[in-house]
């Protein structure tokens, strides 16, 4: 049966529909539809939902008509017929809200020619880790060593290769596609390059069905770790956030975030490298249109080297953050850049200017057992900093706990904002000071403790 289009029009007759995929999040996609019929009243929403969310929605959620409804069209003989339905509007684009749902987004963007194409409008590399840093390489930028593995043996030995060039140094195994650090392992010796190995290799292939048969075996980039959040207008590129990452050991993790933090542009002597070479990148992957989250680590040696390249927004909602500190933020950007003029376009400056410090702290959780209790709540809304904050409803008294090791396994979240960097700097302190302890946990044996 062919899929009907989902479809939202705004105040006025619509002339023109931009396509929303994996649209959920209250402070991203649907976010992002409120402000269409807000400030472009003239555009239809089409909603539709990516191939993996539908598999997905299907088992978990069987009994809602959204998912069948909004499913997308499989094959070019439905795709006409759904493309029937919107009446001859000319399409502008298609915006994906979900990681895994953006190789489907490229399949329909070119199927249906819309204005607001990459090109090519379709390409692996810009999601896949090894083929991305090959075709920044391609383009004579730094990147990192790399290699990726089809057996054990091929990664234990590229693996030991790059540490004995560097005996000190340390390499990354993770898979070749994935989301937030999950399933990346820093190795110092074959046994743990091994089991780094057995564990990718025994999971699926973020967002697909496919079990992970290579592996990708990188040096381990010493620096600071900057992300870009960049919107691009036809081949422009401007620059409409940039973060620094507090990243750390903890709980037997390699890369547990602590803190997610905007930098000044006018004082970060590195910024303007940096969003170089960002630029630079994109343009390897042909990136011409829409909203992406850059990830670069800023090496003493080398200057800056691609982590990765991502075609949609950070998981977190930023909102509150950049308009207190600087005043706009890329999702009406993205808008902008897609619907708008080229004059309101313009008015965005290329890079931003902080009126004040803010960032994103993440809630750490150390702890393991039966919750009993969360401390220095009440001492942290204190703070002069916090604007806001939030622990999660699966960190709540009687919820076991299991340690923090990821981001998808923050206890929660605090959003700092202060034009005084001395006291924003203070407060963080604090809260790092207080995780360790935050929560008190029962242990098997029915003990309360600390962690």
């Amino acid at each position: 049966m062919t899929p009907s289009p989902i479809v939202e029009v705004g105040s006025l007759y619509p002339t023109r529909a931009l396509i929303l995929m994996d649209c959920f999040c209250e402070y991203h996609g649907l976010y992002l539809a409120r402000k269409v019929q807000e400030d472009y009243p003239d555009v239809a929403l089409v909603f539709t939902i990516s191939n993996y969310l539908r598999h997905y929605l299907q088992t978990t959620d069987p009994d809602n008509p959204r998912w069948f409804n909004a499913r997308l069209a499989q094959n070019d003989e439905q795709l006409k017929e759904w493309k029937e339905g919107l009446h001859g509007l000319p399409l502008v684009g298609v915006y994906c809200e979900s990681d895994s749902g953006l190789d489907d987004a490229e399949w329909l963007r070119e199927k249906l020619m819309v204005s607001c194409q990459d090109d090519p409008p379709r390409m692996e590399a810009r999601r896949h880790k090894y083929l991305m840093n090959q075709a920044v390489h391609e383009a004579r930028l730094v990147t990192v060593q790399q290699k990726l593995c089809g057996s054990l043996q091929e990664a234990v030995g590229f693996g030991r290769d790059l540490l004995m060039r560097n005996p000190a140094s340390r390499i990354v195994v993770k898979p070749h596609r994935g989301v937030a650090t999950e399933s990346v392992h820093v190795s110092c010796n074959d046994d743990q390059t091994t089991d780094a190995w057995n564990q990718i290799v025994s999971t699926k292939v973020f967002g697909s069905a496919e079990q992970h048969s290579t592996v990708l075996v990188q040096e381990f980039l010493e620096g600071e770790e900057y992300a870009v959040d960049v919107v691009a207008r036809d081949g422009e590129y401007k620059v409409a956030a940039v973060w620094k990452y507090d990243k750390r050991p903890a709980n037997g993790a390699p890369f547990c975030y602590f803190r997610t933090n905007l930098v000044d542009c006018d004082s970060d002597d590195n910024v303007n490298k940096v969003v170089e070479y960002v630029k630079a990148s994109l343009q390897a992957l042909g990136i011409r249109w829409g909203l992406s989250h850059n990830e670069v680590i800023v090496t003493a040696d080398r200057g800056p080297v691609l982590v990765e390249v991502n075609c949609r927004q950070h998981n977190m909602d930023f909102l509150p953050l950049v308009m207190a500190c600087i005043g706009y933020n890329a999702l009406d950007m993205t808008l902008m850049a897609m619907l708008g003029d080229e004059e309101s376009w313009r008015n965005f400056p290329n890079l931003p200017t902080l009126r004040a410090s803010g960032c994103m702290v993440h809630l750490v959780n150390y702890a393991t057992g039966t919750l009993r209790d969360v401390r220095y709540l009440d001492e942290l809304a204190s703070l002069p900093s916090v604007a806001s904050w939030e622990v999660y409803g699966n960190f709540q008294p009687g919820e076991f706990l299991k340690p923090t090791i990821d981001i998808r396994t923050d206890a929660g979240w605090v959003q700092l904002v202060n034009s005084d960097i001395e006291q924003f700097e203070h407060d963080y302190k604090a809260i790092l000071d207080w995780m360790p302890t935050m929560f008190c946990v029962d242990d098997d044996a029915g003990g309360a403790h600390d962690e």
